[in-house]
C-alpha cells in the first residue's frame, strides 16, 4: 500500500456502513429458522449475521455444519429476496449528504458488498441513490467474489491503484478485505461490528467514523495531509 497516494474513490461496504439492514435480515433469518425446523436465536445474536457471507451466521450462531449452514442459507435467500425483506432497511443519518459532496468534489463512489448482486442493487434503487454511485460490486450466486474481490474490480473499472481507494466498513471482514487488496481503510463504529476506536485499531486504518459525517472528514484530512507531503502525489 503507497500512504502518499490521495483517495480517489470512496468504496462502501452495505450492511452497517451505508445502510442498517437488520430488520429484513432477521424477519428472513427467523422466517428460514422455522422453514428448516430449528430453534430460533436469540435477539442478542442477530447482529451476528450481517456483514459476514450469511452462511456463517447459520454456522457460527446456530451450530450447524457448512452444509447445513448453505441449505439454511439458501432458505434465507430466497425470502429476503421474493417476500422483499432485502429493501427492510434505512440509510443512515447523513449519507445523502456525504455521497453528494464526494461526488461534487471528484470522488469516485461505489458499493463493494458480499450481498448478492442484485440485492444490492435493489436496495440502492428503492433509495433512489443510484446516481450517487459509479459502481455497485456484489458477490454471485457461488459466492465466490470476496471483499478484496470487490475492491480489485472496482479500482479496475475506475482505472486506478487499490492505494487509491478507501474502503468504509464495520466490521473485521472488511478491513481484513481492504488489508489484502492493498487498498485504504476508515472502520465505522455506527454499524454491527467495531463497538469502539480500539475495535477498528487492531488493523490497518486511516480513522475511525462515529457517524457518515466523519467519514467525509477523514477523508478530506488525508487528501489534504497528502497534498502537503513531499512525497504526495
Amino acid at each position: 500500500m503507497t500512504d502518499t497516494k490521495k483517495i480517489k474513490a470512496v468504496l462502501w461496504d452495505m450492511d452497517g456502513t451505508l445502510f442498517n439492514t437488520k430488520r429484513g435480515i432477521e424477519m428472513a433469518v427467523r422466517e428460514a429458522l422455522d422453514t428448516r425446523g430449528l430453534p430460533q436465536v436469540r435477539d442478542d445474536e442477530i447482529d451476528d449475521f450481517i456483514g459476514p457471507p450469511i452462511q456463517y451466521g447459520f454456522r457460527d450462531v446456530c451450530h450447524l455444519s457448512m452444509e447445513e449452514a448453505r441449505e439454511t442459507a439458501d432458505v434465507f435467500r430466497k425470502y429476503y429476496r421474493e417476500k422483499g425483506y432485502v429493501t427492510e432497511c434505512d440509510p443512515y443519518p447523513g449519507l445523502l449528504n456525504c455521497l453528494k459532496d464526494l461526488k461534487e468534489k471528484g470522488f469516485h463512489n461505489a458499493v463493494c458488498t458480499l450481498k448478492k448482486q442484485d440485492m444490492a442493487e435493489r436496495i440502492v434503487d428503492k433509495f433512489g441513490l443510484s446516481g450517487l454511485f459509479d459502481s455497485i460490486v456484489g458477490t454471485d450466486a457461488l459466492d465466490s467474489i470476496k471483499k478484496d474481490d470487490t475492491i480489485r474490480i472496482t479500482a479496475e473499472r475506475f482505472g486506478i491503484g487499490t492505494g487509491e481507494a478507501v474502503l468504509i466498513g464495520d466490521t473485521e471482514f472488511d478491513s481484513l478485505g481492504a488489508e489484502k487488496a492493498g487498498s485504504l481503510f476508515i472502520g465505522v463504529t455506527y454499524g454491527f461490528g467495531f463497538k469502539s476506536e480500539e475495535d477498528v485499531n487492531e488493523y490497518p486504518n486511516i480513522g475511525t467514523a462515529s457517524s457518515v459525517d466523519d467519514v467525509l472528514r477523514l477523508i478530506l484530512q488525508y487528501n489534504d495531509t497528502n497534498a502537503k507531503s513531499p512525497n504526495g502525489v
